[in-house]
């Protein structure tokens, strides 16, 4: 009787003492740091029936080589703002619940480097340091 106790006395020890090793081992979710960090300056213009206030010229850090695509993901990730890309062809869907074809069937996301319309994909257009991008939601 005394052997059975102390065997599963030890069984318990070692199956808390596991349950503890594994669930010590968990690590915490860490930034990846910017080894070659670039700066833009990063706007958000939505529509005004959205409700939402806009993210005006907020400076804003990203590594060097960056696409559009990476640095609105970035952005959207940091600020906790919820952002929607289509998988099939990389394109912006929706920024902070503001979806292609709301308000219009023909408004969507688009974006300007410099004040430039661009007609390049988000995820193939590379930003400069320096760099202004302004995402606005139009015809």
């Amino acid at each position: 009787m005394k052997k059975k106790v102390l065997t599963n006395l030890i069984i318990c020890m070692l199956v808390c003492s596991s349950i503890f090793v594994v669930t010590g081992c968990g690590k915490d979710k860490e930034e990846t740091p910017i080894v070659h960090p670039i700066k833009i300056t990063i706007s958000i213009d939505y529509p005004a029936k959205s409700g939402l206030d806009d993210v005006e010229e907020v400076d804003f850090k990203i590594e060097e080589d960056s696409t559009v695509l990476d640095a609105i993901q970035l952005y959207c990730n940091v600020n906790e703002l919820p952002v929607t890309v289509e998988t099939t062809d990389a394109s912006i869907q929706g920024i902070n619940g503001v979806d292609n074809g709301d308000y219009s069937a023909k408004r969507h996301w688009q974006y300007k480097i410099n004040g430039e319309l661009s007609e390049t994909p988000e995820n193939e257009k590379i930003l400069k340091d320096g760099d202004t991008l302004a995402w606005v939601f139009k015809k």
